[in-house]
């Protein structure tokens, strides 16, 4: 016959072992779940602008993508009050490699003092 103290410890280690598997179990699902959002999607990295123009900003920025999709990118510029004082949808064809580099430029309707890319998608994904 098992002591009082057995069960108890026995009782403990099994509720050990049952948490330590539930977290387990549901890092795995909060790691699938991660991935299926990102895996297969575009995604950009703004890597500088050059104001060429109180007209005209040139934005930089990098795509990692499949390289045999094309992608259209919405570019916007902005002035000192943070409005948007220009905007352009670019379409970027395939590429041999990605990551890729892209530069684009983006007509004003004054002066802007940024640049950047405001989203990408797939341009079979409308």
């Amino acid at each position: 016959m098992s002591t009082p103290t057995d069960r108890t410890g026995s009782s403990a280690r099994t509720w050990w072992v049952v948490g330590v598997v539930g977290v387990l179990a549901m890092s795995a699902v909060a790691v699938w779940f991660g991935l299926s959002a990102t895996l297969g999607r575009v995604h950009w990295v703004d890597t500088g602008h050059q104001i060429v123009a109180d007209d005209r900003v040139d934005v930089r920025f990098d795509l990692t993508r499949d390289p045999t999709r094309s992608v259209v990118c919405l570019l916007e510029a902005q002035d000192v009050r943070h409005t948007v004082v220009g905007s352009v949808e670019t379409t970027i064809g395939p590429v041999a490699s990605s990551p890729s580099r892209h530069v684009a430029t983006v007509r004003t309707a004054g002066p802007a003092v940024t640049g950047y890319v405001e989203r990408c998608r797939y341009a079979d994904e409308d």
